[in-house]
């Protein structure tokens, strides 16, 4: 069978690069069977010292941070940089499209110290001090906790490790969500952040375009209306399976195949930007386990057209909080230097809504808009072109806040 010119080009290109081999079909760096390799094994794998370090959140929970030192040693002591996932996913966000792409490995490569955040609830941050993973108490949470908690903790954590008293952030959809969280109510820790990059930044969310959060949303207002009962529990857990069936479903010679299609229908079309090899690998890793409730608090951020802490209903709110509607988000007090960036064809996320955001913040740097008008949500994390269009401009301006 002969190859494409194309095809042709990506075989040579794979057989120039020692130690990396690429799917079959990929535009990347990888192989297959990334997508049934734990995080740490996959980074060994592409040659990156990777250690795991546990930290222990002031409510019990225990979570897991993968830390890839840096490939080489940069001239001057870098400042680290911890990495934060979106919602449903894990760590594997900033690793998976591989070496020469992926933001983390090209991080290393340029000498910096990078900590790879879980949040709770994930596949790798399952544990808590007296609480069981199967009972309904350790799901009572949603992103307000990953910020409030996690995020301190982890910065801690790394700080003290590091013996730095600063450290840049990167946070990609509800990685954003909850640095806000933090910025907001825990203000001091604004000091300690030399500069957050905010990647589609999910926080005021009035404008979504995804017919799929349209029926999420009105599933979760019927179930109010009808006063439906339901606890604190896990939504679509990481299964291996999910790896297979992907494998089954997603076939790589139908560029309509369901998955495309899914994923479109939530994110945004960008066919051009579409890895199938890719996908079928990240949904290998992805879902990563979550709580209904950060589910739920997205929702009400999008109904009420405002971004503000979990609403309980009046009872509870008066409960919790000493007043019948829950807290507001003060933005204003997030004064560490931001630096964001946004996709005019992001479905989740719309590009007025990051500008309205902009205009809260005490002190963003730049608003950029990603050069390919059909970028889309997920390609922040697997587009084809993304070190092009975005994670290069990304290390550039993190240089410059690279240093105590």
């Amino acid at each position: 069978m002969s190859l494409s010119g194309r095809s042709l080009m990506v075989v040579l290109i794979c057989a120039l690069l020692e130690s990396v081999h690429c799917a079959e079909g990929s535009w990347f760096e990888i192989d297959e069977g990334d997508g049934s390799l734990l995080i740490p094994d996959l980074i060994s794998k592409y040659g990156y010292e990777v250690e795991s370090h546990l930290v222990t959140t002031e409510d019990g929970y225990e979570l897991t941070m993968f830390r890839i030192l840096p490939r080489q040693p940069s001239e001057t002591k870098k400042l680290p940089v911890l990495m934060v996932h979106g919602l449903m996913s894990s760590s594997v966000d900033f690793i998976i499209i591989g070496p020469n792409n992926s933001l983390a490995y090209l991080l290393a490569d340029n000498g910096y110290d990078v900590w790879l955040a879980n949040a709770r609830g994930t596949r790798y941050s399952r544990k808590h001090s007296t609480l069981s993973v199967d009972s309904e108490e350790y799901w009572n949470f949603s992103f307000h906790e990953i910020g409030y908690y996690d995020l301190p903790a982890k910065i801690d954590y790394i700080l003290n490790t590091t013996n730095n008293n600063k450290l840049q952030y990167v946070g990609f959809s509800q990685g954003t969500t909850v640095f806000f969280v933090m910025g907001s109510t825990r203000p001091e820790y604004n000091d300690k952040i030399a500069l957050m990059i905010a990647l589609s930044p999910a926080v005021l969310i009035t404008r979504v375009r995804s017919p799929i959060v349209w029926l999420i949303v009105e599933a979760l207002k019927e179930i109010k209306r009808r006063k439906i009962p339901y606890g604190d529990f896990e939504i679509i857990p990481h299964s291996y399976l999910s790896y297979y069936i992907a494998q089954g479903l997603c076939a790589e010679d139908d560029p309509e195949n369901v998955c495309y299609k899914l994923i479109s229908l939530l994110t945004g079309f960008d066919p051009d930007g579409y890895d199938q090899k890719l996908i079928t690998e990240y949904i290998g890793h992805t879902p990563a386990g979550a709580s209904i409730n950060q589910i739920i608090h997205f929702a009400q951020v999008y109904m009420k057209n405002g971004f503000q802490q979990y609403d309980y209903g009046r009872k509870g709110n008066i409960q919790r909080y000493g007043t019948k509607k829950p807290p507001v988000y003060n933005l204003k007090l997030v004064t560490a230097s931001i630096l964001v960036y946004y996709g005019l064809n992001d479905w989740l996320v719309h590009p007025q809504d990051v500008l309205d955001l902009v205009k809260v913040l005490p002190r963003v740097i730049a608003a950029k808009q990603v050069a390919d008008e059909r970028f889309n949500h997920i390609d922040f994390v697997v587009a084809k072109n993304v070190r092009s269009l975005l994670y290069d401009q990304v290390i550039e301006a993190m240089e410059e806040y690279s240093q105590n």
